[in-house]
């Protein structure tokens, strides 16, 4: 059952506010109304959806972290697994190399900034990947290159609504509701139910601008890896595609770790 706050309909909010220095102003402009709807927040909930999401990104967000992963895709019924070993620094950097099967071995992917580059043993060559395909999914996934490689904050991309309260797989979360508020963003609006114990995303729902569902995300596992609620294993639905899946778990992961400066250069990418 979901607790949603705009739908009160309480006089008492009001008076409380009232009994301040507020209580001489004016309550019907637009800033007023907003501020009401703070103050039911804070009062219902004892935090506002700014304070929730900054710390599921105390969470997500690391300065650096290294990595090994294992992917099972399903598609159609049919499993698929693959290996490989990351390691990302800041939002700006990060490198991927597959190690399994053999038929992925030493296919590289290379990210600087808003460019990435993709190594295939069989070209040796480095490709650049379009702007646009990195939305596109990762070596058969229901992944794309920007979900795996991003390292970004969610305040810094979304404007925050905490809608109110509700129960999934057994946890109570805050609901909240992501609206971006920069161009460069995949996803356009995200709701997203946070584990009021661990501050963990249990489920979210990625949408295009065009208010379609792409995607669904589930964090099934997570570690406790220094003062963080870091996630472990991932479970990734496309939308757009019938019938297919994608289970991500992280192995051996290491977080604010200084990472070799040779692993976000194009030499490294190429080498033989």
């Amino acid at each position: 059952m979901i607790f949603n706050i705009n739908k009160m309909k309480s006089s008492a909010p009001l008076s409380l506010w009232k009994m301040g220095e507020l209580k001489k102003g004016n309550l019907n402009g637009p800033s007023h109304f907003v501020f009401v709807l703070i103050f039911l927040s804070v009062l219902c909930f004892g935090q506002t959806g700014t304070e929730i999401i900054d710390q599921v990104d105390k969470n997500l967000v690391s300065n650096t972290a290294e990595y090994r992963a294992r992917m099972k895709i399903s598609m159609g019924g049919q499993i698929r697994e693959k290996a490989f070993i990351g390691y990302i620094q800041g939002k700006e950097r990060a490198y991927l190399e597959f190690v399994a099967p053999a038929r992925d071995k030493g296919t590289r992917f290379l990210k600087l900034g808003n460019e990435m580059w993709i190594y295939l043993p069989e070209v040796e060559k480095a490709t650049k990947i379009a702007g646009h395909m990195l939305r596109q999914s990762m070596m058969g996934s229901d992944f794309s290159y920007d979900d795996i490689t991003s390292n970004e904050k969610l305040k810094e991309l979304y404007e925050i609504e905490l809608i109110g309260t509700d129960t999934v797989m057994d946890k109570v979360c805050y609901l909240l509701e992501l609206r971006a508020k920069v161009e460069e963003v995949f996803y356009y609006r995200r709701k997203l139910w946070i584990d009021k114990d661990y501050k963990l995303p249990v489920k979210e729902e990625l949408y295009a601008k065009s208010g379609k569902l792409m995607k669904e995300l589930v964090i099934t596992d997570f570690e406790r890896i220094g003062e963080r609620n870091y996630p472990t294993k991932i479970k990734m639905v496309n939308k757009l595609r019938q019938n297919t899946y994608t289970e991500l778990t992280l192995e051996e992961v290491k977080l604010d770790i200084k990472i070799p400066e040779r692993f976000f250069s194009k030499s490294y990418l190429e080498r033989k």
